[in-house]
Parts: structure tokens; C-alpha cells; sequence
């Protein structure tokens, strides 16, 4: 593929093929007009315009230039002196003159000066477009040229060009390393004289070939002159031929030690399924034998000989471990190549080849150069292997302990289980005497294990007390069976389990069974049991008298069609997760022959039933106990939030009303007693509240019109004092009656005159815990407003801590010395029940700023002419 113009310059895809042009100017205006028109015929040509020789040879010691355009008349020499003078100092630099001079003088000195192109200003088609076509053809023809050498040095090959007389004009380095003479003692000799011992071959008849019919030949000639043997591929070319020459000396040698190794390799593995490889490293060729190919099915006429024919047909899975081994030997790591992988036939399918090899031939620095090998077919032993594993498995994995002994009654073989009872691998078991074997010979009457050895009986079976490293005491079933194989004694199998355990749970068993059939009747108790499965298999009287069904009709019945909340499934894997004797307990939901249902404690224990596996269920109904449960629950919640609630909301009109009545008895105002009045009310008022969200929850009153501002405004005056801002205690200031604080000098600031739907004493219970709020953390005003969804309630106090702003609203949380903190519990509740959201912020003051959105506002159409104070329905 051929280069861009410019490759070698600049960056990216423009700078790839910009073609830089040098204007020289013969007269005013010429350079910048050439510039403008070539620039912008093609995008990719950038051209510099300069005056006069000088600057323009200045110009090319400075910055490359693809090419240089001039006029003929310069000022301080004419465009031939100029362009021998870019000759002399920048080599081949591509020249085009322009020049309306014409003459056939000029034209004949600019091409005896090595003019590129003359082009004429006076012709009368597109001057410029000549001008352009010009550069764009000498630039290419120049760039051609420059890769074309560089390509030819940077072959591998020895590269001469020889003209149609066989003289050579042209050698590369290699070349020339190749002859060993100096290039210009070379240049200009025939090809015959240089190479006598070259005449009258089939290399000369191929040469003269392709000089006469014009098409390129391939040939190979040893030359004695050089003592090599080269290839040769000759290519006609317009003055002569191109030669490219490649020494194959090396890999010819190479060629005949594959044959005589094969020749030998042929002796050594006559009769043997065995296929043979040679492998040049360098050049990636594997030479594979008949036997190579056929193991895989093919002839070796369908193989190619390449390393990729063996690395695409060895199984992906395995194509790294034999890499890795390759690696490793190529290294001097190991003193053989071997390893074990599965390669695809010709039919398909996969057969396991050990591949074995050796570096033969390595460099001065000990890089490989060739390898030899052979492939072995194994897929029949990697079959046995295979099943062989798979037997291992199957005896490892075996509950019982499997044992090969010795005539002596020596562990030969041991599997996983036999290790693990005895508490050590299985090869340090190997050649150890067999506790077992000790223990059955001093049981019999006589030397029952010699006697199988000696063929007079082929099994033997029993049980007996074994010494074991986890159980002292331990009870094992045994059987041993003689072996013999290909018609001689082998040794002794014995397969052994320990059954301590199970003879224990059946001992256990037999003691409680009679004590389980007496009580199994009597129980006050729903008694029943079923197996793994899930069937009843039996159910006391207690049991078919609460569900309603006869024994007969309970007794096959599965557990999940009397208790209704049990998945068949779940059941089955709680069971079976028992440990014998394990007792698990539940309680679920129990259902009736007539449909109906009630609450039952389950208690489920596994146990051992003459050798099978059951499983007793012992329930009791407890509908009393949960309806009590939930009734005490409800009754303690509601205690809680009562006491909660009175404690909090009844102390600040028992205040009022304790001051005002001291009030009264001091200076006999009759105004006061109003005011107690008020208190009075205020506190029927909130016991009757507490007392109906006591029974009924969260639940609010009827939703009103509610003057959100009327009703702060009103109520501040009960919370902070009497409209003219005396003490209405009479008392110190900052002091209540009995000498607790109060903020009476507090005020409460409304900027709130829309109206909201709610429960007006709901709302005005909220504000008034909001405003004692205030007082009790040190706030000296509050602040009503209103919010786009909502309205806000703002002091002027120290404020909430962020990392306390969630906890504000739990009961019981206060940071203030009077506080009971149920105050702010209480506002949230309230919110809540009118659906509202409530957040507590940092007021515009710094102190406590709690938002509530989420309110509803009445509709201002056809309700706008409800009577006042009429109830209204929330609006959605």
C-alpha cells in the first residue's frame, strides 16, 4: 500500500498529506498569487512565498520543503542559477520553473540544470492548473522514490538491479554484504563476470526467460563463489531486472538433518503408533510425518506445515498448560518438553496425545532454533485413568469405611472415610495393623480371618467393640469379602460402619416407648405423628377431638392440611434438619374439619421409632393467650400515651390557673377569675381530647375553616401573659406562680392570614406545645407564618443542633430543665393526623424553625359561603 504524501511530516491525517511548496518571486506579486491560487485549488498544500534567491535558499536551510516553484528573473540571480544552487546545497529538492520567458534557451539551461518540471505562463489554457498538476507530480515522483530506496534497505533480502546489458546500477547494504566487495568496485559489471560459475544454468535460462517475456521467475541456485544457496526472484523492470536474493544455506542444512533425523526416527519407531514432528522456530514450520497426521485422521497432503496446524487443533482448555510447559524447556528450565493434551480430528472429536520433544538447535545466546518431537495417542489411557478416578471418588465418598488388607491383616488401601475415623491420612495408614481385624480375630472361636485368607470361606460378616481415636467404646458392622484377581489372592475387602450411635438411640428408644404409649393417650395435649414425608400416621384423642376429624379419617391426612400456615417444602427441610431428639418449636395456625381456625404452639421433636425416622408433634391451642397478649398490648400503649399526654398538656393550665386564683386572693380583681375560667375550660377541654385519642389513636375532629393568624393571636395571650405586658402572677419577672419559669415577657408575631382545614383544637393544642416549647428553651418570640404548602412556627431561641433534629420529635427527648419531652412527640402526632408533613430547620432569627406542609386549603369557590365556623370536608 502506498504511503500518503507527507507521511513522514507533522501529526495526524491533514499533516499525512501536506505538501509544502517554496514560491520564489521573479516579480511583485508573483509568490503571493501562486500561493493564493495552489492553496486553494487543494487544501492539503501550504505554500511560502519569499523574494529573491537568497531568501529562498535562506528559506530551505531553515524548514523542509516538498518542492520549490520560481521564477526565471530574480533579483540577485536568474531561476538556472538558482536552481543549481539548490542542487549543490539540498540534494534532489523537486524544482519546477515558471517563467513567462519562454525562451527554448531558458528551458534547454534549466534542464541541463536537473530542472523537474518547466512550466510556461503564456500557454493559453489555466496556467495555475498546470503549475499545480506540476507539483503535485514531482512531489509524488520524489516521494516514490524516497520509499522505494528505504524500502529496498530495509528488505531482508539482498536486493541488485541490473540494466538490459546484465550490468549492475543498483546493490542494497545487503547486497552488498553478501558479495563482500566494495559497492563502487561492483556498479557497472556484468552479472556473468562477477558470477562465471553462474553461466549455462537453469539460473541463467530463468534470467534470460524473464528478460525476454517480461514476466518475473523464481528460482533456486547454489553459488560457489558465495558458498551459499540462494533464492532467487527476478522481476523485469523498464531498463533491465530486479533481483531479490535470500540465503537459504542454513535452513537447506537443516532440511537434510530433518531427513537423516527421520531416517532415523523411522528405525527407532517402526511398529510403533507414534507421530514425529520438527519444528524451526524461527520460521514457525513444523514438518509432521505420516504417522502425525494419520493419529488425527488426515493425510499429509490436507495438513498444512505450520505451528498454527498443531495450536488450532489442541483444545482450547489446554492450549496454555502446554504453552506454559513449551515455555519452561525453551528456557532451560526443564531438560524435556512433555505435556498431556486433547487435539480435535479430522472427524470432530477429541483424542488425549502426550506430546514429548527437545530443543535440538539453540543460538549463540541460547535462543531455540529447532525442536523435534513425537505425539503419542493416550486416549485409551487417560480413559482408564478416568474411570479409575471415578471408582476413587465413588469409595472416598462412601459413608462406610472401605479397606484393602494384606494376608496379614495390614491396611494396604484406605479410603477418605477410614482415615478420618481413624484421625490420619490415608497413606500413613498404609502397612498399619487393622484394630478391626485384631479385634474380629480375638471375637471368634477360631482365626476367622486367616481362614478367608486361606480360601476356606470367602466372606464374613458380624459386629464388635472397636477401639476408636473418637470413641473409646465404639460398636461397628463389619463385612469382609476375599479377593482374587487373574486367579490369585489379592487381599481382603473390608467395608465397616459405626453404628455406636444407632444403637444407643435404640436402646434410649425402647426405654421411652412404653412411657410415650401411656402418655400419649392421656395428654391434655393435641398429640400427633407423622413421618418425613409429611403423613400423619397416627393422633391422639385430644388431637381428633380439637380438629374435628375421627382418628381413621386424621390418620393418612398430610400435616399442611391441618396446619394451615405450613409449606410443604419449608416443612420437609425443617425436619429434616432435626438432630434425633432435637426439638424445634412454632406456633402457626391449626384449621378445623368445619373450616374454622385457631392459634396453636407447636412443639416438633425427632425421635426414633423402631428403626424409622418420626416425628412428634405436641400442640396446645392459645387463642386466649394471644387475644390477651394483644388486649394487654393495646391497654399498655394506651396507659402510656395517656399518662404521657396528661402529665404534659394539664401542667400549663393547672399553672395558669394556680397563679391566677393567687392572683385573685391578693388584690381581689375580679378579672382574674376569668382568666381561671378560661384555664378551667382549657383543661376540660384537653381531657377530653386525651381521652378520645386514648380510645380512638391518631383520629382528629371534624376539619373547619381555621384562621391560622386569628387563632395565634388569640391564643398567645393565654400563653405568655395579659394584654398589657404586666406580670399576671404578680410575681417576679421571668417567674410563675409556684417559681417556674415563664416567658411572659415573650410575644408571638403573626404574618399568617390564610385559612387552612382542620381540626381547630387539634391545631390550637400544637401551637400551644410549640409556644411552651419556645419559652422553655429561651425564646423570647415566636414567629407564625405562612408557607406555600403550609405554614411555619419560628423562635428566636438557641435552635435545634442538626445532629439532634431527628431526635426532637421522639417522647421523652428534651434538652431543656422544665421540659417534659412529650411536647414536640405530641405536635408530631397531632401533624400526622391531619396527613401533614412536619421538619424541624434553623429559623431566619437562628432558632428553632418548624415547617409543616402538606396542608390543606378550602376552596375558595362555593365554600366561601359556608357559615362561619361550619364544618367543611377536606379538599383533595
Amino acid at each position: 500500500m502506498e504511503e500518503p504524501v507527507g507521511a513522514d511530516e507533522g501529526d495526524g491525517p491533514r499533516a499525512a498529506s501536506l505538501v509544502r511548496v517554496l514560491a520564489v518571486d521573479d516579480e511583485s506579486g508573483f509568490a503571493e498569487t501562486a500561493a493564493r491560487r495552489l492553496e486553494t485549488r487543494d487544501d492539503r498544500t501550504e505554500v511560502v512565498p519569499v523574494e529573491g534567491a537568497e531568501a529562498a535558499l535562506e528559506a530551505l536551510s531553515s524548514a523542509p520543503f516538498d518542492c520549490v516553484v520560481s521564477g526565471y528573473e530574480l533579483p540577485e540571480a536568474d531561476g538556472v542559477e538558482l536552481l543549481e544552487a539548490v542542487r549543490d546545497r539540498h540534494g534532489d529538492v523537486p524544482f519546477v520553473l515558471f517563467t513567462g520567458s519562454g525562451s527554448e534557451g531558458v528551458a534547454s539551461d534549466a534542464i541541463s540544470a536537473g530542472v523537474d518540471e518547466y512550466v510556461r505562463r503564456d500557454e493559453p489554457d489555466d496556467q495555475y492548473a498546470r503549475l499545480a498538476a506540476a507539483v503535485e507530480g514531482v512531489v509524488s515522483q520524489a516521494r516514490g522514490d524516497r520509499r522505494l530506496a528505504a524500502h529496498l534497505e530495509r528488505t531482508s533480502d539482498a536486493f541488485c538491479q541490473v540494466d538490459s546489458e546484465w550490468r549492475l546500477t543498483y546493490l542494497n547494504d545487503r547486497a552488498v554484504r553478501m558479495i563482500d566487495l566494495d559497492a563502487d568496485e561492483l556498479l557497472g559489471e556484468r552479472i556473468w563476470d562477477l558470477f562465471p560459475e553462474t553461466t549455462d544454468t537453469d539460473g541463467e535460462a530463468a534470467l534470460r526467460e524473464a528478460a525476454e517475456t517480461g514476466e518475473p521467475v523464481r528460482f533456486e541456485e547454489h553459488v560457489d563463489r558465495l558458498g551459499a544457496d540462494l533464492v532467487v526472484n527476478a522481476h523485469p523492470t523498464p531498463d533491465g531486472l530486479a533481483l531479490y536474493s535470500r540465503d537459504v544455506t542454513e535452513k537447506r542444512e537443516r532440511e537434510r538433518e530433518l531427513r537423516e533425523l527421520s531416517e532415523r526416527l523411522q528405525l527407532a519407531v517402526e511398529g510403533a503408533d507414534v507421530g514425529v514432528w520438527d519444528w524451526n522456530v524461527r520460521t514457525g514450520e513444523v514438518r509432521f510425518d505420516d504417522r502425525w497426521a494419520a493419529m488425527l485422521g488426515h493425510d499429509t497432503d490436507e495438513i498444512d506445515f505450520d505451528l498454527s496446524t498443531w495450536e488450532e487443533r489442541v483444545h482450547p482448555d489446554d492450549i496454555g498448560d502446554a504453552w506454559d510447559a513449551i515455555e519452561a524447556h525453551f528456557a532451560g528450565e526443564t531438560d524435556l518438553y512433555q505435556c498431556d493434551f486433547r487435539m480435535r480430528t479430522k472427524a470432530g472429536d477429541w483424542k488425549w496425545i502426550r506430546d514429548r520433544g527437545r530443543v535440538v538447535e539453540r543460538t549463540d545466546d541460547g535462543e531455540p532454533l529447532r525442536a523435534v518431537g513425537i505425539h503419542i495417542d493416550v486416549t485409551e489411557e487417560k480413559e482408564r485413568e478416568r474411570e479409575l478416578e471415578r471408582y476413587r471418588r465413588i469409595v472416598d465418598e462412601l459413608p462406610e469405611s472401605v479397606c484393602i488388607y494384606d494376608a496379614d491383616g495390614r491396611i494396604a488401601l484406605a479410603n477418605d472415610h477410614t482415615a478420618d475415623v481413624l484421625a490420619a491420612d490415608p497413606e500413613a495408614l498404609v502397612g498399619r495393623e487393622s484394630r478391626l481385624v485384631d479385634r474380629i480375630r480375638a471375637a471368634g472361636d477360631g482365626d476367622e480371618y486367616e481362614a478367608l485368607v486361606d480360601g476356606e470361606r470367602d466372606s464374613l460378616t458380624g459386629t464388635v467393640e472397636v477401639e476408636l481415636p473418637r470413641e473409646p467404646e465404639a460398636i461397628v458392622d463389619y463385612g469382609l469379602t476375599r479377593l482374587v484377581i487373574d486367579g490369585e489372592f489379592d487381599g481382603v475387602l473390608g467395608i465397616s460402619r459405626d453404628v455406636t450411635d444407632d444403637r444407643r438411640r435404640q436402646r434410649r428408644l425402647e426405654r421411652t416407648t412404653a412411657r410415650l404409649e401411656a402418655l400419649f393417650e392421656r395428654s391434655p395435649d393435641m398429640i400427633d405423628i407423622h413421618d418425613e414425608a409429611g403423613e400423619i400416621v397416627d393422633a391422639n384423642r385430644a388431637m381428633t377431638r380439637e380438629i374435628g376429624y375421627d382418628r381413621e379419617e386424621l390418620v393418612g391426612m398430610d400435616v399442611w392440611e391441618v396446619d394451615a400456615e405450613l409449606d410443604p417444602d419449608e416443612g420437609v427441610r425443617l425436619w429434616n434438619g432435626l438432630e434425633m431428639d432435637e426439638t424445634v418449636r412454632l406456633e402457626t395456625t391449626f384449621a378445623r374439619a368445619d373450616g374454622s381456625t385457631f392459634p396453636a404452639e407447636v412443639h416438633v421433636r425427632r425421635i426414633d421409632v423402631q428403626g424409622e425416622d418420626r416425628f412428634l408433634a405436641s400442640s396446645r391451642d392459645i387463642s386466649e393467650r394471644k387475644a390477651y397478649e394483644r388486649r394487654i398490648e393495646r391497654e399498655n400503649e394506651r396507659l402510656d400515651e395517656f399518662a404521657s399526654i396528661v402529665s404534659h398538656d394539664l401542667r400549663n393550665p393547672l399553672n395558669v390557673l394556680s397563679g391566677y386564683l393567687r392572683l385573685a386572693r391578693e388584690t381581689g380583681t375580679d378579672s382574674y377569675f376569668d382568666r381561671c375560667e378560661r384555664a378551667l375550660d382549657e383543661m376540660e377541654r384537653l381531657i377530653e381530647d386525651v381521652l378520645a385519642l386514648a380510645k380512638q389513636g391518631e383520629a382528629v375532629g371534624s376539619f373547619e375553616r381555621v384562621n391560622l393568624g386569628e387563632l395565634a393571636a388569640g391564643y398567645s395571650d393565654d400563653a405568655f401573659g395579659s394584654a398589657n405586658g404586666e406580670d399576671p402572677f404578680g410575681g417576679d419577672a421571668g417567674e410563675t406562680a409556684d417559681g417556674e419559669a415563664e416567658a411572659d415577657s415573650s410575644e408571638v408575631e403573626v404574618d399568617a392570614d390564610g385559612e387552612i382545614l382542620a381540626d381547630p383544637g387539634r391545631v390550637r393544642q400544637l401551637l400551644g406545645n410549640l409556644f411552651r416549647n419556645a419559652v422553655e428553651h429561651g425564646g423570647d418570640r415566636v414567629f407564625v407564618g405562612d408557607l406555600p404548602d403550609g405554614f411555619y412556627v419560628e423562635d428566636d431561641g438557641p435552635g435545634v443542633d442538626p445532629d439532634e433534629r431527628e431526635k426532637v420529635f421522639e417522647s421523652g427527648y428534651t434538652t431543656s430543665e422544665t421540659g417534659t419531652g412529650f411536647g414536640l412527640s405530641i405536635v408530631q402526632r397531632i401533624a400526622e393526623a391531619h396527613g401533614w408533613d412536619v421538619a424541624v430547620t434553623e429559623g431566619e432569627r437562628g432558632g428553632a424553625r418548624f415547617e409543616f406542609t402538606g396542608v390543606d386549603r378550602p376552596d375558595p369557590s362555593p365554600q366561601e359561603s359556608a357559615a362561619p365556623g361550619e364544618a367543611v370536608e377536606p379538599q383533595d
